[in-house]
């Protein structure tokens, strides 16, 4: 059964990371990337469920925190948090032929928010709904990227998937 307290609290935290990402965000934005940070830290070393969540959402914050340089700690502690990710999940075996990690570029992080959905509402995947079908998200090319209708629970909580996002993350 879902907690519905938790999902509605993952929308909202959603919600806040996407105004981070595109700079509109009214409220203390260093002190939601560190908590984001501490949280993904703390759902690492527990092997906790949502660690997923935590590593992309840093993943879609993560221009506003290496660019912007808003906080040194937040910074810190971002990059900290995400090796941490990579040193656990990295060498973890899966039978996917290849990640979202392993081609996404830096446009497509605008998409992050619903991959960033889809992780949060198991019922809809339970349910049989497709995670996103609101066929205006979807461009018209014929484009195949990992936002057109190969998103999967599986592939995108893949521990080498968030390794990878991490490893990209501290590269940079």
């Amino acid at each position: 059964m879902v907690n519905a307290d938790a999902v509605a609290e993952w929308d909202v935290l959603i919600g806040e990371w996407d105004e981070i990402r595109h700079g509109y965000h009214m409220g203390d934005a260093p002190a939601k990337v560190l908590e984001c940070a501490r949280n993904l830290e703390a759902s690492v070393a527990a092997d906790g469920p949502d660690t997923a969540l935590w590593t992309l959402g840093l993943v879609l914050i993560g221009p506003y925190v290496i660019y912007a340089h808003p906080d040194a700690e937040a910074e810190a502690h971002a990059l900290k948090a995400m090796g941490a990710v990579e040193q656990a999940l990295g060498q973890t075996p899966c039978a996917h032929d290849e990640h979202p990690c392993d081609d996404i570029d830096d446009a497509e992080l605008d998409n992050f928010r619903y991959v960033l959905e889809m992780l949060a509402h198991p019922e809809r995947e339970a349910a049989g709904e497709a995670a996103l079908t609101d066929d205006e998200l979807w461009p018209d090319d014929d484009s195949d990227t990992w936002f057109e209708r190969r998103m999967t629970r599986e592939i995108w909580a893949c521990p080498r998937n968030l390794a990878g996002f991490a490893r990209a993350f501290t590269e940079v």
